[in-house]
């Protein structure tokens, strides 16, 4: 496709083949390989009520449903949605309290931001340790903290332990 059929094809057809052209490009790289200004050509894809999915990267045609429109109002909408939320919360109420409770007694681990300070110096040391305790540990960050990395729990259970036995000589 060229400049010239891109602005004098239909449309419809016209946005055909530019999602075809989007399978193996962005929008930037169809507007160049066209030799049009990207610009100039996400105006002219918007023509015939066409909208571009970033998610899907395709254009897709933008349907108006003027029933719904005229009979809903956007507060409306808004009041239903929360109705629909407090309905839940009414319904589950337990269900939420048992689990707030299991958060509540479960113990909390907030890193100390002085482990992911961005101009720290990493070093690699090997360390003998009882591997019974190891075991403890590792199981234990597996479990409960699978989201953190092991460095990084190993460095806060230092710095812990630098903090609470370090005396102010």
């Amino acid at each position: 496709m060229n400049k010239d059929r891109f602005f004098t094809m239909d449309v419809d057809k016209r946005v055909e083949e530019i999602n075809k052209m989007l399978v193996n490009s962005d929008l930037k790289g169809v507007a160049e390989a066209l030799g049009i200004a990207y610009s100039s050509f996400t105006k002219s894809m918007q023509s015939g009520d066409y909208t571009y999915i970033a998610r899907e990267n395709q254009y897709f045609k933008f349907i108006r449903d003027k029933e719904l429109l005229g009979t809903i109002k956007p507060s409306t909408k808004a009041t239903t949605g929360f109705q629909e939320e407090l309905t839940f919360i009414k319904e589950n109420i337990e269900t939420l309290k048992r689990l707030i409770s299991t958060i509540d007694e479960s113990p909390t681990l907030v890193l100390d931001k002085e482990i992911y300070n961005s101009k720290a110096r990493y070093v690699n040391k090997n360390l003998k340790l009882n591997e019974a305790i190891y075991e403890k540990f590792s199981k234990l960050c597996e479990n409960q903290f699978p989201h953190l990395k092991v460095q990084d729990l190993i460095a806060q259970a230092l710095l812990s332990f630098t903090n609470d036995f370090q005396t102010n000589e």
